[in-house]
């Protein structure tokens, strides 16, 4: 099939023992059970550079950039870093990590978020947020889930992907 959208990013078929995966523009991003990632797909800004991680717990993709969990609490990123989202150097027990098209955040043990990166749209206000079970960074938004079941969002508006005040009652697996 012939696809001008091809970058590689479905170049998978080799993969093996993974056990998450992620996808970003033109890009896969695979957790091995060994810990390691393995990345496909288009490379114009080094974010398939992820085969030297080690220890990684859980990865995400974004937008032109890669970010993986460590098992201590830490996040490691690789590709484009135009926006400062690689600015979770200080990030320290995060328990859940994921890109956006420019931003990063992180869920911290506490219940609380942390984010870096391109925030012209609110996307990273999460300083406030608590009760945190799950977050979500998307295109220039953020969800979280909180532990009653509501959920909270910030960012851009253009489509009503914030629009989430009478979303009660969600759960996780």
């Amino acid at each position: 099939m012939h696809d001008v959208y091809n970058k590689g990013q479905c170049n998978v078929g080799d993969w093996k023992d993974i056990v998450a995966i992620s996808a970003g523009e033109y890009l896969s991003v695979g957790l091995k059970s060994d810990s390691t990632v393995v990345a496909v797909g288009y490379n114009d800004s080094g974010q398939l550079h992820v085969r030297d991680w080690k220890d990684i717990v859980a990865v995400s993709a974004g937008n032109n950039f890669t970010v993986g969990l460590k098992s201590d609490g830490t996040v490691v990123a690789a590709g484009l870093d135009s926006n400062d989202q690689y600015d979770i150097g200080g990030w320290n027990d995060i328990v859940a990590v994921s890109a956006g098209r420019r931003h990063t955040v992180g869920l911290k043990s506490d219940g609380t978020v942390v984010a870096a990166g391109d925030n012209e749209y609110g996307q990273c206000d999460v300083s406030e947020w608590e009760n945190i079970i799950a977050v979500s960074a998307g295109y220039d938004h953020t969800v979280g889930l909180k532990a009653d079941g509501t959920v909270v969002a910030v960012g851009y508006y253009y489509s009503g992907q914030c629009d989430v005040g009478d979303w009660t009652n969600i759960k996780t697996n």
